[in-house]
């Protein structure tokens, strides 16, 4: 079963998002429910980067965000927002087509 709640966004906006009860009774927002763990996403910006051979500007710069955000992520400090999140998802899959990126297991 799916819930509205809304979520404020850059700007202010406020954006319907699709929930659903856990177990325990608790709503649950889509974006929590499918979290990037702070630590993986760490290990993944690394791994994209090694294997592309990019360094942090590079790979900000592919993704059309800052350097210090992809700094952030491989820091730990934050995680990517649902903009961001999408942009890292769509560039993985290119590089992946064209064979430059090879991503295992729970990564991407």
């Amino acid at each position: 079963m799916c819930y509205n709640t809304s979520f404020v966004i850059k700007g202010g906006e406020h954006r319907p998002v699709c929930a659903k009860r856990s177990a325990a009774g608790r709503l649950l927002a889509k974006e929590k429910v499918m979290a990037i763990d702070k630590q993986n996403l760490s290990e993944l910006v690394k791994e994209i980067r090694r294997q592309l051979s990019l360094s942090q500007e590079d790979l900000a710069r592919a993704l059309g965000i800052s350097f210090a955000t992809v700094n952030r992520w491989e820091n730990g400090l934050v995680k990517p927002s649902k903009l961001a999140k999408a942009q890292l998802d769509n560039f993985c899959a290119k590089m992946t087509r064209q064979g430059k990126l090879k991503l295992t297991g729970g990564d991407k």
